[in-house]
């Protein structure tokens, strides 16, 4: 098969899991409340969200078990170090720290539309049983699919098709800001998806990728849910703390350098 057609069958793969995601996301909702007309609207759309997430790789994972492919291998699930852990662990902390001053800088100059608004309540801990949804389907569930669907699958065979590694975490990113329907976000998640792609490219592993994405959807719950505190010792005039900025900086610089040594290491 020519590297063309390989190409069209990915994205054609990847386009197929996300349609499958959302009619299967819809049909729940709309099943959820005729079976459970008790259950309120938001927890049927926490419990649809979670199910639909978790099946977001299964068109793909047919497809490769089909094709005689390693779903290891191809989606990139290899073991890292003890010592490139904790380099994303600081990677990730400084990350979420700029991307999040982003996300200020953006409502400050264009407002926070409605929908955000509604998406700020849906991410709001009112249970126990509610917490549980939110947190495994945002920090665990979401982050771990779509690094399997977008660096582990998509951008893997775009960097085999294409021989240039730049070039497919560049596509990889768009079309992963893209999908996300959101243009109040598309510039930070863009970024996000540029730093995803560069670390499952140089680590050959999802899973820095997933650690990443899944403590900045933490962060994302906690800010939501943990107003008083960071009003306290985290935000400053409606921005980050220049203090944290800083300290954020330092510590992207000091995650790429024990990164880089343990691959150096390693090699």
């Amino acid at each position: 098969m020519n590297q063309k057609n390989i190409i069209r069958i990915t994205f054609g793969l990847v386009v197929i899991s996300l349609l499958f995601t959302l009619i299967i996301g819809a049909g729940l909702v709309v099943s959820l409340k005729v079976l459970l007309p008790n259950l309120n609207s938001t927890n049927i759309s926490l419990i649809a969200m979670l199910i639909s997430t978790l099946l977001l790789c299964v068109p793909v994972i047919i497809y490769l078990r089909f094709t005689g492919l390693s779903i290891r291998k191809r989606l990139r699930f290899n073991s890292i170090s003890i010592k490139t852990l904790l380099s994303i662990i600081l990677i990730s902390v400084g990350f979420i720290v700029i991307v999040d001053e982003l996300d200020r800088i953006v409502y400050k100059m264009f407002g926070q539309p409605d929908f955000l608004q509604e998406l700020v309540e849906q991410l709001q801990i009112t249970s126990i049983r509610n917490g549980i949804f939110i947190v495994f389907t945002t920090v665990i569930a979401a982050p771990l699919v779509e690094e399997m669907l977008f660096r582990g699958y998509l951008q893997k065979v775009l960097e085999e098709s294409w021989k240039d590694i730049t070039k497919a975490i560049l596509v990889t990113s768009l079309f992963f800001a893209l999908v996300h329907l959101n243009p109040y976000w598309i510039v930070q998640i863009y970024l996000l998806g540029l730093v995803l792609g560069y670390l499952a490219w140089h680590t050959n592993s999802i899973i820095p990728g997933i650690i990443l994405h899944g403590l900045n959807n933490a962060f994302a719950v906690a800010l939501n849910n943990a107003e008083d505190v960071f009003n306290r010792y985290y935000n400053w005039y409606e921005h980050v703390n220049p203090l944290w900025i800083f300290i954020a900086i330092v510590l992207i610089i000091l995650g790429f350098k024990m990164l880089n040594k343990d691959l150096e290491n390693q090699s």
